[in-house]
């Protein structure tokens, strides 16, 4: 029979490559985590190989000489280190809860990323229950959990946008696989903590393609390569789209006018105060330290590239689903997680990309023009091959594309926002795998650990 364990003594952890994390308890209702602490430990000057919480006396010009940060890009690259993370967060938990014992512990450790190695998790496994004296483990991934806080469903496809990483887990029967890594940087004159204030200021926004049009710069102004519309050009005309035009000269005189006027009343009509943010040419924001910066049309370009490219990696994701009618539910239940994912027009713009490139409507449409053109020749036998390419082609673009409504009953959450929905997915996974279900095939024990070893981890993970 297996142990039945207290929802008081649950210990969750999300580490990250900058912040981690933490919940002790799930005795009340499900809420965002407790703490978010930086990922981020110190070399100790005096021992070799060891590490301290704080940064060292005396190395207050530059403790970021002393700083080690366990987790880069998603993998784990001093394990050493994130384990003493996960010693001074237990020693915190004791210290606020002094009547908790050891032995009663439960640790839920979210696997944040696919790039983990087996090497680093059996080290943390043994590190779990030699060192820290824990009741069980268990090791949870961050996409099935992101899923799990959306609902339960088979087939479907996570993406998170997180720092220096972006990963999409197609999930088909809650086996996860296939991340895709996209980096990408802007503003080089600015510091890595002024761009951080900047992406997390209200001035950083994705904008539609009708909203371009309004902005200050218009859509060519927007463009990466930079090539603005010159001011000089406005109102004048394209003598081809007149030519092809089924209307009049004067008529498009008259409709080209009456723009003219509409934009100058819009500019006269409006102060600087009242402009949103896309109508203004520059606007500011205030980083960390409080200084006030000024950014012009790159508050608007930081998520092109990235939107674009992330469209295309989710496509070539899915498309290593062999079964189809899967990978059209994996398009059908999209998960967008990470706080990249919190900018203003993020989720909406990368659903407009899947939609104008991937989706079979137009593929349909040129589809059947060919078709119509070879009957039209008296020959279809001779494009057979031409023919098969196409439905091979048509078969491999998704017919719909959706993301997964966030769920309204977590009422604490809603607040916080569901970017962090891993955290969420893993309470709810915790309570599963703890519960007392009656099975501890998703858990190790301290007992199954000294039976069967570190290596365990893989068959109980999730």
């Amino acid at each position: 029979m297996a142990p039945s364990f207290k929802d008081e003594a649950h210990l969750i952890i999300l580490p990250g490559s900058l912040h981690t994390l933490v919940r002790f308890g799930l005795e009340d209702a499900i809420t965002p985590p407790t703490y978010s602490i930086p990922t981020r430990v110190y070399r100790n000057p005096n021992q070799d190989g060891c590490f301290q919480a704080t940064a060292p006396v005396g190395s207050e010009g530059d403790p970021e000489s002393y700083a080690v940060y366990p987790i880069v890009r998603g993998e784990i690259v001093n394990v050493d280190a994130l384990n003493f993370l996960f010693k001074c967060l237990l020693r915190s938990v004791l210290k606020d809860n002094p009547l908790v014992l050891l032995d009663s512990i439960t640790f839920t450790l979210i696997q944040s990323s696919s790039r983990w190695s087996p090497v680093a998790l059996e080290m943390i496994t043994n590190y779990a229950f030699e060192t820290l004296q824990l009741a069980a483990f268990a090791v949870v991934p961050a996409a099935l959990c992101s899923l799990f806080a959306h609902g339960s469903f088979s087939n479907a496809c996570v993406i998170d946008v997180g720092y220096e990483k972006c990963e999409i887990s197609p999930i088909v029967d809650f086996q996860v696989f296939a991340p895709a890594v996209t980096l990408h940087e802007l503003l080089p004159e600015l510091s890595d903590d002024q761009i951080e204030s900047l992406k997390r200021s209200p001035i950083f926004e994705c904008l539609s393609e009708e909203q371009a049009k309004g902005s200050y710069f218009g859509v060519a102004g927007l463009l990466d390569d930079g090539k603005a519309k010159n001011p000089e050009d406005e109102g004048v005309l394209d003598i081809a789209s007149i030519v092809t035009s089924e209307k009049s000269t004067r008529e498009i005189l008259e409709e080209k006018e009456r723009e003219k006027r509409g934009k100058s009343h819009k500019k006269k009509g409006k102060t600087e105060d009242e402009k949103s943010n896309s109508e203004r040419e520059n606007n500011q924001f205030v980083d960390n330290e409080g200084n006030v910066i000024t950014v012009g049309k790159e508050r608007f370009q930081g998520s092109g590239r990235l939107i674009e490219n992330l469209s295309h990696a989710i496509f070539r994701a899915l498309s290593k689903v062999p079964d189809m009618k899967k990978r059209e539910e994996c398009y059908e239940n999209l998960v967008i997680c990470g706080k990249t994912s919190s900018i203003k027009g993020f989720r909406e713009e990368l659903l407009v990309q899947l939609y104008s490139k991937f989706v079979a409507g137009a593929d349909i449409e040129e589809y059947e023009k060919r078709r119509k053109e070879r009957i039209r020749q008296g020959a279809p036998f001779r494009n057979e091959a031409a023919g098969l390419m196409d439905e091979l082609q048509l078969a491999q673009a998704p017919k719909r594309v959706r993301v997964i409504p966030k769920p309204d009953y977590f009422s604490a959450w809603k607040k916080a926002g569901f970017e962090d929905c891993a955290f969420l997915g893993g309470e709810i996974l915790c309570r599963q795998i703890f519960g007392g279900s009656g099975d501890n095939e998703l858990y190790l024990s301290k007992e199954e650990y000294y039976d069967k070893g570190p290596m365990w981890i893989r068959h109980v993970k999730l």
